[in-house]
């Protein structure tokens, strides 16, 4: 996408030229017309600042939601004998969250360390046995 002015990429955007000027005003770009020059990084401005007026936010990068729609056909008779043919919708809907990768580390090496007290514990408790065992013997 090549620089163009604010009238071409109003129409690709297939919105008043008048809007987006003012749009572009609030997001701190100063166009004053219709055939200014748009370049790239005034692009990348708008849409930033669109994105936090919408209230996007980057937790919503890490979360993908799938929505499965199944459509089938029952066919069932009543009392008297006549059939009908029912439409069933299924729908599902699955949600995915990225965890964070300093998250997963913190929580492996919690992990690892529970693992190393349990050890330690267990080895422990074995030792006073054999010595329980050996005052017994003794």
């Amino acid at each position: 996408m090549a620089s163009n002015n604010v009238a071409q990429f109003a129409a690709e955007l297939k919105m008043p030229a008048g809007v987006l000027l003012e749009q572009l005003q609030a997001a701190g770009v100063q166009k004053a017309s219709e055939t200014d020059t748009l370049s790239e990084t005034d692009k990348a401005r708008l849409l930033d600042h669109l994105r936090k007026s919408h209230g996007s936010t980057d937790a919503d990068k890490r979360k993908i939601t799938l929505t499965k729609r199944h459509t089938s056909e029952i066919k069932q008779s009543d009392s008297t004998g006549k059939a009908r043919t029912i439409q069933v919708e299924v729908r599902k809907k699955r949600t995915f969250v990225r965890r964070d990768e300093s998250a997963e580390q913190a929580e492996a090496s919690n992990h690892a360390a529970d693992a190393a007290v349990a050890a330690e514990e267990a080895e422990l408790q074995r030792r006073e046995e054999e010595a329980r065992r050996e005052a017994e013997l003794l």
